[in-house]
């Protein structure tokens, strides 16, 4: 009969300790997930992001869905492109580029907003239910 008392208080202290890791992966793949949701909006939100000085030659900017350029006169900018009209994005590997990264964050926030089941259902199942979302989402990115 001993032996049996001993297996149960190792078994009781495994999962304890697999209780409590499980929890602290669901807080920090929480917290990555919102970090990775917040530099995906980013991308997604900001119109044009990489680009020169006014100082550089050829000064200009590019984002996902709008690129700028200067005018004839050097003093402004004129942008084109605008995310509600798809036939003023330049080229067809950005508009795609465009849905796709509009796809990842509505996976991405979709991923966030399904980590609240953690309260209402078993942890194993929030972890795949975001996991495989957190797939298909880095498959748009």
């Amino acid at each position: 009969m001993e032996p049996k008392y001993e297996y149960a208080s190792e078994l009781n202290l495994y999962q304890a300790n697999y209780m409590r890791n499980s929890k602290a992966i669901g807080v920090l793949w929480a917290v990555f997930t919102i970090c990775f949701a917040i530099i995906n909006v980013v991308v997604f939100i900001q119109p044009h992001w990489l680009g020169d000085t006014k100082e550089s030659r050829g000064t200009g900017h590019f984002g996902l869905w709008q690129y700028c350029h200067l005018i004839q006169d050097g003093q402004d900018v004129t942008c084109q492109g605008r995310l509600d009209d798809f036939s003023s994005i330049p080229s067809a590997a950005f508009r795609a580029a465009t849905v796709f990264v509009g796809l990842s964050v509505v996976m991405v926030l979709l991923c966030i907003c399904c980590m609240l089941l953690f309260f209402v259902f078993h942890s194993s199942t929030v972890f795949h239910i975001c996991g495989w979302m957190q797939v298909f989402c880095g498959e748009y990115a």
